[in-house]
């Protein structure tokens, strides 16, 4: 196969062109006919990587996967049927967010919990939602109003039995802040930097009887804030937000010690 031979040159291609050949790294040039085809199986080998990405953080976002549970790509491939060249592949980008660590002569290994990296990611969300959400007041078309409505009403229908839905919800109730603000790449790349916030959160919704309420209801006035366009309260619940749990990480911490690295002075 065309993309197995060119595996190796994939990520340093360049294109000449619209309708022209794509030269890889060492010099091959592909016709136009190749070239399509070559482009449709990149593609394809993109999309195994991804599959392969996704499938791997969300286990390990949502504890399936513990820390220093050892990563096969071996044994990945036979379990997913994706094969191990997009598999390795996925591991260079969740060792790139430290959710995972290569260790010399033994292999890869979901990482632990770093706390410091968590706080540092609230302190960097709590700063960009103030401005999305100030943005919002402003930008919020009927529909998106709307959008925010039924997102929340889910929430707010929720029992406590469906802790992965309420979970979900809530991220996305903050993404589409982030997509009316118009500022949706952010949410994307916000993602490669706040997975030890959203481990963290995801332990602490199952440790405990976490009472959902607190949470429903700050999103209720960030939504009403929204629909009245008041900028000042918007700012406020933003600064408030993301401090509902101060008081909760010892005993998260305590009920899964082998789950976190911690920071001198952790404080969310």
């Amino acid at each position: 196969m065309l993309l197995k031979a060119l595996n190796r040159n994939y990520s340093t291609a360049t294109y000449e062109g619209a309708g022209d050949a794509i030269v890889l790294h060492g010099g091959i040039r592909l016709t136009e006919d190749l070239s399509e085809g070559f482009m449709e199986q990149h593609q394809h080998y993109q999309s195994l990587q991804d599959q392969a990405y996704n499938a791997l953080r969300s286990k390990i976002i949502y504890a399936e996967l513990r820390p220093g549970t050892r990563l096969s790509a071996i044994g990945l491939e036979k379990e997913t049927g994706i094969g191990r060249t997009p598999i390795r592949e996925s591991f260079v980008r969740l060792r790139e967010q430290e959710l995972v660590e290569t260790r010399p002569k033994s292999g890869t290994y979901v990482s632990k919990i770093s706390m410091e990296r968590a706080e540092n990611a609230c302190f960097l969300r709590e700063k960009l939602e103030r401005s999305v959400l100030i943005k919002c007041c402003s930008a919020a078309s009927p529909e998106q109003k709307q959008r925010l409505e039924q997102i929340l009403t889910e929430s707010e229908s929720l029992d406590h039995g469906e802790t992965r839905r309420f979970f979900d919800l809530d991220n996305l109730f903050h993404e589409t802040c982030f997509v009316i603000a118009g500022r949706h790449m952010l949410w994307d790349w916000m993602k490669s930097v706040n997975t030890h916030f959203e481990r963290y959160n995801w332990l602490r919704m199952v440790s405990q009887d976490l009472d959902w309420e607190p949470i429903r209801r700050q999103h209720r006035r960030i939504l009403e804030a929204i629909k009245r366009g008041d900028t000042d309260a918007a700012s406020y619940l933003a600064e408030t937000h993301l401090h509902l749990m101060p008081e909760e990480q010892g005993p998260v911490i305590a009920l899964h010690p082998d789950y976190f690295e911690l920071s001198k002075d952790s404080f969310i």
